[in-house]
């Protein structure tokens, strides 16, 4: 063969030429190895084995990970490896092969023999390979990213005629693809590109990870540092267009995180082992922020809230964290705490960097988290689609999963939810979050749903609001679904509901309603169906067109068994009684004390309740021992 082959030319059949020819074709960037294409073909490639060896010892003990080294790309094709592929050889030998924890000292003879820790079944499984298989690599990018980590990572522990065959043909199978990553690297817009078929996964893999580990590993080659160049800049692309800002992906990323976890973790280990810095500061920063937002949604049973394969997510986020070196979600508790102190007083100093939750418009989520212990009571909320997604977690307890249902009755007519959720307001301070969704109908009623959770008092409001009805009959029903295993039941002589899940007791106050239930009430609460979602529904009917129907959740252990009441107030407007334009509850339990407050016909003046003047739209407090309502939430 004469003709020079490099990186980003059309080539095939490179396997099917004696190593003389194939490493005579391949046009090199450095005149030492072209000079071995005129030696014993042997000799090369057991030279260039022996050499192989040496630098994948200088590059795997650089530095120590407290867990394998490995490409978590290809887990998934391992761990279904069928007899014979490559993906078997690399099963067998992550099996055998535990982390090197510091570089032996010696020759290279010794330190290969101290390294080793390979049997002789795994070293023939990959001779036999290379004898009758290898033509795998040439077929797709997985079968040759797994080539790339047995050359990159288990080296040197191959006898040299081996790594030295299998160099040969994961150079080839890299030149042979190589065009391909080109064409890959040049799409345009990621966040386009997010479907799970198995061409988009390829895409993904070789206008990035494949780019930048080829070029690394085969830097003497021409072309090489283009397709790494090219490498870093795709995955560093994917990251800034399917993420927003603060590192918060988008929906259809966040459903299948493990894979675009494992790239972009895979980039960061090989950008280490060849001293390459993977990203520019900026995507560097952004994936950091990435990674604490997706902590942020774990609860304390390990699984990523909001996520299908929640566990698995995890797992992928922890070995994001050791391969990136940035602080884990432990390392925040220890800042909450130093800072947080004990009393009211101390709360008020938590720094904004210290709280875990986060809200985004760009991706329609938020998560709502009391703290950053692996124990803390969690919400997530995602309304990019016709519907809410909800879970929240008590104190690590799993119990609102699935979807936020609702159904609105204008009369006897069923309004059509069409419209997209907005989140018009959100924040989050050291007495807790509040999120407030709305949706706007055309010429119809506006509804508004607010979701409150407490930093540390143990409870959450969830609210549902309607205003801009035409006067007339409205019935509301919201279905809060449960998570699996939640049991509901009924407090005698009274409207409360008690939720169980796990050793977790919630109290549901329906404020809306009488507590007496001999009282009669245009609202109902209890367990319902949503399709084949379990639920707790709670409807409420209004004649005037407007509605606020607050939830208390409250699991705090110190008011289990305390006596509650809740009252409906009255609010003023200009000396005279506003009960449409306006609602006001409160609620007593042991010794807490809470007061909601919701306008639902605008503020352009005061209104009064229990003497608190309320200018704003929407008061979230509870009273102090003197009598004071002290402000949790203001909305204006």
């Amino acid at each position: 063969m004469t003709t020079q082959v490099r990186f980003g030319l059309p080539v095939s059949g490179l396997l099917n030429n004696s190593s003389v020819d194939f490493l005579s074709s391949v046009e090199w960037r450095q005149t030492d190895f072209a000079a071995c294409g005129s030696k014993d073909s042997d000799f090369n490639l057991r030279t260039i084995g022996m050499c192989w060896k040496q630098q994948c010892l200088n590059r795997t003990s650089l530095k120590s990970h407290s867990e394998k080294q490995r490409f978590s790309t290809l887990d998934a094709a391992v761990e279904g490896a069928g007899t014979g592929s490559i993906f078997a050889v690399l099963a067998r030998v992550r099996s055998e092969t535990t982390p090197t924890k510091r570089r032996p000292k010696g020759d290279l003879k010794k330190q290969v023999k101290l390294t080793s820790r390979l049997s002789r079944e795994a070293t023939e499984l990959l001779r036999l390979w290379l004898a009758h298989g290898s033509t795998e690599a040439e077929g797709t990018p997985t079968a040759l990213l797994a080539c790339c980590e047995l050359l990159a990572l288990y080296g040197s522990q191959f006898p040299a005629e081996v790594i030295g065959g299998l160099w040969r043909v994961t150079l080839a199978a890299a030149l042979a693809q190589s065009e391909s990553f080109i064409e890959a690297a040049e799409t345009e817009d990621w966040q386009e590109l997010l479907d799970d078929s198995l061409e988009t996964r390829d895409t993904w893999l070789k206008a990035g990870l494949l780019s930048l580990v080829c070029g690394a590993l085969f830097d003497d080659v021409k072309g090489a540092p283009r397709l790494l160049r090219a490498g870093r800049t795709v995955l560093g692309d994917q990251l800034q267009q399917v993420t927003d800002e603060d590192g918060v992906p988008v929906a259809e990323v966040y459903k299948s995180l493990s894979p675009f976890l494992s790239l972009w973790s895979d980039g960061l280990l090989i950008g280490e082992l060849f001293g390459e810095s993977l990203w520019k500061k900026s995507a560097s920063k952004r994936f950091e922020k990435m990674l604490r937002r997706l902590s942020a949604t774990v609860r304390a049973d390990v699984t990523l809230m909001g996520c299908p394969h929640g566990e698995a997510a995890v797992l992928a986020l922890n070995r994001a964290y050791v391969v990136s070196g940035f602080q884990t979600g432990a390392k925040k508790l220890k800042a909450l705490k130093a800072v947080s102190g004990s009393g009211k007083k101390a709360r008020k100093k938590i720094s904004k960097a210290a709280v875990p939750s986060w809200q985004s418009d760009d991706t329609d989520a938020a998560c709502l988290r009391s703290s950053w212990a692996s124990d803390a009571s969690v919400a997530t909320v995602k309304f990019d689609d016709d519907s809410i997604q909800m879970e929240l977690a008590v104190e690590g307890v799993p119990l609102l999963s699935g979807s936020w249902g609702l159904e609105l009755l204008e009369g006897d007519e069923q309004l059509e939810l069409e419209a997209e959720w907005e989140c018009i307001c959100w924040n989050s301070d050291s007495d807790g979050d509040y999120l407030e969704l709305q949706l706007e109908f055309d010429g119809g009623p506006i509804i508004n749903r607010y979701l409150y959770l407490s930093r540390s008092d143990s409870f959450a409001v969830i609210a549902n609001m309607i205003s801009g009805a035409t006067p007339g009959r409205v019935e509301l029903s919201s279905h809060l679904p449960l998570a699996n295993g939640v049991t509901l039941a009924s407090v005698e002589h009274d409207r409360e509901q008690l939720l169980t899940a796990g050793d977790k007791k919630i109290r549901v106050f329906p404020l809306a309603m009488p507590q007496d239930p001999g009282v009669g009430t245009s609202g109902r609460i209890g367990r319902d169906q949503d399709g084949d979602q379990p639920c707790l529904t709670c409807s409420h009917a209004t004649d005037s067109g407007m509605l606020f129907e607050p939830i208390v959740l409250d699991w705090a252990s110190e008011r289990q068994s305390a006596q509650a009441e809740w009252r409906k107030l009255t609010v003023t407007r200009a000396t005279e009684i506003d009960s449409d334009g306006a609602g006001a509850y409160r609620l007593q339990v042991g010794k807490q004390h809470l007061v909601l407050y919701r306008s639902l016909g605008g503020t352009e003046r005061y209104r009064t309740f229990l003497g608190y003047q309320a200018e704003s739209e929407t008061v979230i407090g509870k009273f102090t021992k003197s009598g004071v309502i002290q402000e949790l939430v203001i909305v204006e």
